[in-house]
């Protein structure tokens, strides 16, 4: 593209975006195809906040099981299901599994300050309390998993420790960076490969806990390879369910093992904290560009998380830095993006969406479609239905739709559809709820229910009505349509039609 008309491009969407007459209203923002997920916490739990988060934006509610009981979950997600139902909303929840999160013990005096170059001991917990002398480690043993120069990492990387001499019952660091270390603060070796499970006796309970309770996603912490989503799986199947499962990428060890993983996961999380612990700060952000190219590639989504807008905690307005950030994540292709203690714990939960809404939509208006297509290659051709999904969205533009419907019984039609990133409204329609709330977190779907028929030429119908009338379309719009004839059969994606919308009564 030349100069001139790159600046008229930007002249355009300048325009388009802040001018006082076209403001990013409601009904806008509403067209925002990346998916905002947020955290449920004190700030935001209650069924006011819960109704003005959804208002605001939120597609889907995660829920933190490194804090709160069950009965307090159970509490949040029944007052969620109530209120989305009340506001014809879908929305979905992500069962978010602690893990194995590596812990120091409790701190005299609940904090403690060590200084730069001093020295300072790694021991085993045993019930001690830590101190400015001696650091007590839960869950691995620091004698057996440190070696001399290898770094230690507390509270997030704001404190650093270097291992100097290993003795059989402590080891000796130095510190290199100081700072107050609090009661329970986490502890990361980056330089070593802690052999850990992924999932721990309580991740277990807590997943018979969301099993029952019908939660439409976990997500599992500290993923290491393939194998630790497949034993879940194994759990999910057993007992019936279909629950999908998001490998949070935050270790080493998934890195290396990211293709296996990803063919066995129903989408991704790019945990940027724990994973800005276990590789350098600098290479974050090219890892979060390989893994968001590896899902759009699969075809699975693919979720942006930590201090999207850390600053909100407080702040009424995020910096500028955070705007950047989400705005990259959003050209970069990401399906969604997520709040944490900015929804959480944060002294403006819902103001936190908004703004995450305005951001998004404001990138979205500047992605790449052209280069995106480039990046998925010959992914179409993997089966049948994937190749439906990418000629439903080339037959769109061919034929200038207003929009594209996936009928769909599992959801894999519209997840496939949204794979190629139409510019069209897409709309996923299904007579199943859970489907219905899975389909919240795919880029661009609107999810819809629909009575479906037996015989496939009515249920098209019925479905190219229901879009019709419920969005407003002007009889003579056209939409593409997606889905299977053999109705019994979820995931048979095989057909395709071109249609015309006349069924609105003529006054």
């Amino acid at each position: 593209m030349s100069f001139e008309a790159n600046a008229r491009s930007f002249e355009s969407l300048t325009i388009r975006l802040w001018s006082r007459e076209n403001p990013l209203d409601d009904r806008t923002l509403s067209n925002r195809k990346t998916k905002v997920v947020a955290t449920l916490g004190p700030s935001s739990r209650s069924p006011e906040n819960i109704r003005e988060l959804i208002q605001a934006g939120a597609n889907v509610f995660r829920l933190n099981f490194s804090h709160g009981s069950h009965d307090e979950h159970l509490a949040v997600l029944t007052e969620v299901r109530r209120i989305a139902s009340d506001m014809g909303a879908w929305i979905a929840i992500l069962q978010d599994l602690s893990g194995p999160k590596i812990r120091i013990s409790n701190v005299e005096g609940d904090y403690c300050p060590i200084v730069d170059g001093q020295s300072i001991e790694l021991r085993v917990a045993n019930g001690s309390l830590s101190n400015a002398k001696a650091i007590f480690v839960e869950t691995v043993n620091p004698m057996q998993t440190l070696h001399p120069g290898h770094h230690v990492l507390l509270a997030d990387g704001l404190i650093e420790l270097q291992a100097d001499a290993i003795h059989p019952d402590h080891v000796v660091c130095t510190v290199l960076k100081g700072g107050r270390i609090r009661s329970r603060v986490g502890i990361a070796f980056p330089d070593s490969d802690v052999d850990l499970p992924a999932t721990t006796k309580k991740d277990l309970t807590d997943l018979d806990w969301g099993i029952k309770h019908g939660v439409d996603y976990i997500a599992v912490s500290f993923v290491r390879a393939a194998s630790d989503i497949i034993k879940l799986r194994h759990i999910i199947n057993d007992k019936g369910a279909s629950t999908g499962i998001i490998s949070k990428i935050e270790r080493r060890a998934a890195l290396e093992n990211i293709e296996e993983i990803i063919q066995v996961s129903d989408g991704l999380m790019v945990a940027r904290g724990d994973l800005g612990l276990e590789v350098p700060l600098e290479q974050v952000p090219m890892l979060q560009k390989r893994l968001i190219e590896e899902s759009n590639y699969r075809g699975i989504p693919v979720i942006v998380a930590t201090q999207m807008m850390h600053s909100m905690i407080t702040s009424v307005r995020p910096t500028r830095a955070e705007v950047s950030d989400i705005a990259a994540a959003v050209m970069g292709g990401a399906d969604a993006v997520m709040l944490s203690d900015e929804t959480a714990i944060g002294e403006h939960p819902a103001n936190c969406v908004r703004y995450l809404s305005r951001i998004a939509l404001a990138a979205e208006q500047s992605f790449e479609f052209e280069e995106y297509k480039l990046r998925l290659r010959n992914s179409d051709s993997a089966t049948v239905p994937d190749a439906i999904a990418y000629a439903a969205c080339a037959a769109s533009v061919k034929t200038s739709a207003d929009a594209l419907i996936a009928c769909t019984e599992t959801g894999t039609s519209a997840r496939l559809v949204a794979k190629y990133r139409p510019k069209q409204p897409l709309y996923g329609l299904s007579r199943n709820e859970q489907t219905l709330r899975r389909m919240a977190l795919y880029w661009g779907v609107k999810p819809m229910s629909f009575t479906s028929a037996e015989n496939h030429s009515d249920e098209i119908q019925t479905a190219l009505k229901v879009v019709q009338e419920r969005e407003g379309l002007p009889n003579g719009s056209r939409a593409v349509v997606t889905g299977g004839r053999a109705t019994k059969t979820p995931g048979s994606t095989s057909v395709m039609e071109v249609c015309n919308l006349n069924f609105l009564s003529e006054k």
